[in-house]
């Protein structure tokens, strides 16, 4: 029984993956970009915008990270704030 409805939502994902492939088709279209805006560039126009790209993710990450931390203090707060005020009143 476990089997059939197993083989059942496997086939219905190939069935939507297979779609989304040839409907899609986001690897084709983006080698097709990169052989079109990024191949004939020369190697040092290359390098600097890894090295650009590398620097954003870095900065992107170091200030998702800030926020996270932000946000873990304000709620550390205010659970502090909520088990203080239940212990108050006990």
């Amino acid at each position: 029984m476990f089997d059939v409805i197993k083989g059942f939502f496997e086939t219905l994902y190939g069935n939507f993956n297979g779609f989304l492939q040839n409907a899609l088709d986001i690897d084709g279209k983006l080698i097709g970009l990169y052989e079109q805006f990024i191949s004939p560039l020369p190697e040092l126009i290359k390098i600097v915008g890894a090295v650009f790209v590398g620097i954003i993710l870095v900065l992107g990450t170091l200030s998702f990270v800030k926020k996270m931390l932000k946000l873990f203090i304000v709620l550390a707060v205010i659970l502090a704030i909520v088990l203080l005020i239940t212990q108050l009143n006990k």
